[in-house]
């Protein structure tokens, strides 16, 4: 189960997934989080950090254009599976209609913003995600990446998110 612990104790590596076409407030945010990525690299948090773009949904059954998400979808689900939590309602699947084309389709609907975090070449942790208690945001992530969050010693240990063992 994940829990309130610490995320790796080495360096990470961080993959920010954003979505391409968003409303202004949520555009800001993104600019934030991108910025406190280069301030983690910058400071030595991290090992590195990239931005990768990805639609607001993509067929279930992705294309080629989409297998490149929807095998970044499948290796998230499959670290949520392994630890007992969930994606949803953050990732969603929903029934869509073209009234254009008369067709239907279930498609992944993606959350504005998702952080991977990578020891090495193994995924360790996944934001936003949720155990049976609450939910764990990409914020907390990086809160807890951040040595110099000015926070208390107990209270960033308190608030360090982990996919690791209980």
């Amino acid at each position: 189960m994940v829990g309130v612990n610490s995320l790796p104790e080495g360096n990470a590596r961080l993959e920010l997934f954003v979505r391409s076409s968003v409303p202004a407030a949520a555009r800001e945010s993104q600019s934030t989080v991108r910025e406190r990525l280069r301030a983690l690299e910058a400071d030595g948090n991290v090992d590195g950090a990239s931005v990768r773009t990805w639609e607001k949904r993509i067929p279930v059954d992705a294309g080629v254009a989409e297998r490149e998400t929807s095998n970044t979808y499948a290796e998230f689900d499959a670290w949520a599976r392994r630890r007992g939590v969930s994606l949803s309602p953050f990732f969603d699947t929903r029934d869509c209609h073209s009234s254009i084309t008369g067709e239907s389709h279930t498609a992944l609907v993606l959350p504005v913003m998702s952080l991977a975090v990578y020891e090495g070449d193994r995924l360790s942790a996944v934001f936003p995600h949720a155990d049976e208690d609450r939910a764990y945001t990409v914020g907390e992530a990086l809160d807890a990446l951040d040595d110099d969050g000015g926070e208390s010693d107990e209270n960033a240990t308190r608030e360090r998110v982990s996919a690791g063992a209980p």
